[in-house]
C-alpha cells in the first residue's frame, strides 16, 4: 500500500490492476491519482509482473522514478527471476539504471532468466553506456548465462570494440573461454565479420 493509505485497509485490486495498466502505458497522471485515492498495493502483481517493473521494460522513467519515490519495491523480482534492473537494461535507458542503482537493494550481479544478469542484459541489447556503468558499479564481466557466453562473448558477437577493449583492462575473463556451442570470444567475432575484434583478441593471445 502506499504511505498515505490506511494501513487496516484491504488494497483493491481493480485499483491494482489499473495501477499496473496505467504504469505500462506511461500513464504518469494516472498512476498519480490511483495512488493519490489510496488502498492500492503499490507492488501489485500483473501475472508475477509489478507496475514498476512495467514502466521500467517500456521506457518510461518518469513513471520509474515516481513509483520508486512512493516506495515500490524494485529488489523484486518476476517468474523468471528478472528483477527491475534487469528491465531497466533491456529498455537501456542509463539514467533509470543510476536511478535503481541509487536505491541500493539490487545486487548488480544477480540472474534473471537464462541466468543472465543484468549487465548481460544491457549488452545483448546493445546499450553500451549502461554496460559501461554497470562494470564500473561492480558488475562481474566473467559471469556466463545460460547459454555459457560471458560478457566478452557477448561484446565480440556485437562487434564493440570498446567494450571489448575496458573486458580485456580488467583481466578477469579467461579470452580463450568456449561458451556451450564450443566457441571462444574470437570465433565468435570472426563468425560476425569483426576483423578489428578478431585482430585485437589475437594479440592479446586469443587461440
Amino acid at each position: 500500500m502506499t504511505q498515505d493509505s490506511d494501513p487496516h485497509a484491504t488494497p483493491s485490486a481493480a485499483a491494482g490492476r489499473d495501477l499496473y495498466y496505467a504504469s505500462r502505458d506511461g500513464d504518469l497522471e494516472t498512476v498519480k491519482r490511483i495512488l493519490a485515492e489510496g488502498d492500492v498495493d503499490i507492488n501489485y502483481r500483473g501475472g508475477s509482473w509489478t507496475p514498476v517493473m512495467e514502466a521500467a521494460v517500456n521506457g518510461h522513467r518518469d513513471v520509474v522514478e515516481f513509483l520508486v519515490s512512493r516506495g515500490a519495491d524494485v529488489s523484486l523480482v518476476n517468474s523468471d527471476g528478472n528483477n527491475v534492473l534487469h528491465f531497466a537494461c533491456i529498455d537501456g535507458d542509463l539514467e533509470t539504471v543510476k536511478l535503481i542503482q541509487s536505491v541500493n537493494v539490487v545486487d548488480v550481479n544477480s540472474r534473471g532468466k537464462y541466468s543472465r544478469t543484468a549487465v548481460i542484459e544491457a549488452a545483448r541489447h546493445r546499450h553500451w553506456d549502461v554496460v559501461e556503468f554497470l562494470v564500473d558499479r561492480g558488475a562481474d564481466v566473467s559471469l556466463v548465462d545460460g547459454d555459457g557466453e560471458n560478457l566478452l562473448h557477448l561484446a565480440c558477437r556485437r562487434g564493440h570494440l570498446k567494450t571489448v577493449k575496458l573486458i580485456l583492462s580488467m583481466n578477469v575473463v579467461d579470452i580463450n573461454a568456449r561458451n556451450n556451442d564450443g566457441q571462444t570470444a574470437a570465433d565468435i567475432a570472426r563468425d560476425w565479420g569483426h576483423q578489428r575484434v578478431v585482430d585485437l583478441l589475437v594479440s592479446r593471445g586469443a587461440h
